[in-house]
């Protein structure tokens, strides 16, 4: 009897709820080691490399690449025994044949296949080369996966200079980089507009399919605004105090030096542990209190935006929470993060300082009831006392869930924010 072991896809985290098969690392017939990537399935924030829990070979392939809407407990392969011969003499996973909806293995019987889905329709045959599927079997970098979906960009087509060709961001930007060369000036106008277009649009355009990223965030943020009763609440902070600290910091270690937002996330995970009324969520008609703070970082990444979690924030020293951040934000850039790297913050902070904007309103991320939206550190004359001078200030804006927290609340957690800045943390 054949001694088979079922490959299944595991909980990644408690709020995904359905990945993308995006490839297959290994082919039907290749012998597998246990803990080695053979697959890789796309959630809304991340890449995720699935492993194999035993050694043996590959036999049968049940869901091919490309295939969305998968839940935990999928059955996506079956591994065998690589002691399982076939009678005449092969391993049991010869490439298979694909007929109709089935997978077949040239050594054993037909078994079910979950079809790619495209644009809602079953796909119930090889596509030809080139085509998403086969995209998706290139070896690739996920960043460089998700760019060249993001632009359009077929993966067979891209030549990889990594190891073992495998394509990474600089290879993607070098197709993006011959393609603005290539094409003429302008965008041919379709003979009829899009449905959902109106038809007075006029001019050249271009539509972009969104990554599952974007269209997740796409759908929580509509949900967020049209749900969550939002409230505003602003105060500036002179950080003249706290920039000197910075500075002197970095000063001593050039290279790992704290950033302004470092200090931002230090001071409202204080701010949080004074005022744990704010530290909550709204949990399906109750009031969910958090003795944990867990500060998420919104980060801008090239296919969209994810906010991995600094845990236990409020009991972190100021240059351990710095090099945790530096670590998580090169993850979420470079697509490696774990869902567990970003699920289940407790209060979010977005900074768009860096780009010059004065004041930012986020929208508050649910479960969540808070986010503080930074803006930029800039000079000007400020009242102190009888005395005016030159300061640099920095607008702290809360977004909150007024269900949740009521206006003194929150003005009581800004109001401690602003005062762990204004003294540097002393």
């Amino acid at each position: 009897m054949t001694d088979t072991t079922e490959f299944c896809l595991p909980e990644l985290a408690d709020q995904v709820t359905e990945v993308k098969l995006t490839a297959w690392l290994k082919a039907v017939g290749d012998y597998v080691e246990v803990g080695e990537p053979i697959a890789e399935v796309e959630t809304d924030k991340t890449n995720v490399e699935l492993e194999a829990p035993v050694s043996g070979v590959l036999r049968v392939i049940h869901v091919a690449a490309g295939t969305e809407g998968l839940g935990a407990g999928a059955v996506l392969a079956l591994i065998a025994a690589a002691s399982e011969q076939s009678d005449e003499g092969g391993t049991h996973g010869a490439a298979p044949t694909l007929t109709g909806n089935e997978v077949v293995s040239t050594a054993g019987s037909p078994v079910p296949v979950v079809a790619a889905h495209r644009r809602n329709e079953v796909v119930d045959e090889l596509p030809p080369v080139g085509s998403e599927t086969d995209s998706a079997t290139v070896p690739a970098t996920p960043v460089a996966r998700k760019m060249a979906a993001a632009a359009g960009l077929d993966l067979a087509g891209i030549r990889g200079t990594g190891r073992g060709g495998r394509i990474g961001k600089e290879d993607v930007d070098r197709a993006l980089a011959e393609r603005r060369e290539g094409s003429s000036v302008g965008a041919s106008v379709p003979a009829s507009p899009p449905v959902g277009v109106p038809a007075h649009v006029e001019g050249p355009f271009q539509d972009h399919e969104l990554t599952a990223m974007r269209r997740v965030t796409a759908t929580r943020m509509q949900q967020s605004k049209q749900t969550v009763p939002h409230f505003y609440l602003r105060v500036d902070c002179a950080v003249d105090a706290a920039l000197g600290l910075l500075a002197s910091a970095k000063r001593q270690e050039p290279e790992v030096g704290p950033t302004l937002t470092d200090f931002v996330i230090c001071a409202a995970a204080h701010a949080l542990r004074l005022v744990p009324g704010a530290n909550a969520a709204w949990a399906d008609g109750v009031v969910r209190m958090y003795d944990s703070v867990d500060v998420a970082l919104a980060v801008n990444t090239p296919t969209g935006l994810i906010a991995p979690v600094i845990r236990q924030a409020d009991r972190k020293e100021l240059e351990e929470i710095a090099a945790e951040t530096r670590t998580l934000a090169a993850g979420a850039r470079e697509g490696t993060l774990l869902p567990a790297d970003y699920a289940g913050g407790t209060f979010t902070i977005s900074n768009l300082g860096m780009y010059g904007v004065e004041s930012l309103y986020a929208i508050v991320n649910p479960p969540q009831s808070c986010v503080l939206g930074i803006g930029a550190a800039l000079s000007r004359p400020v009242a102190f006392g009888q005395e005016v001078r030159v300061a640099r200030m920095m607008a702290c804006t809360l977004s909150a869930d007024h269900r949740v927290i009521d206006g003194a609340l929150g003005a009581e957690l800004l109001a401690a924010i602003k005062d762990y800045i204004e003294r540097a943390g002393s």
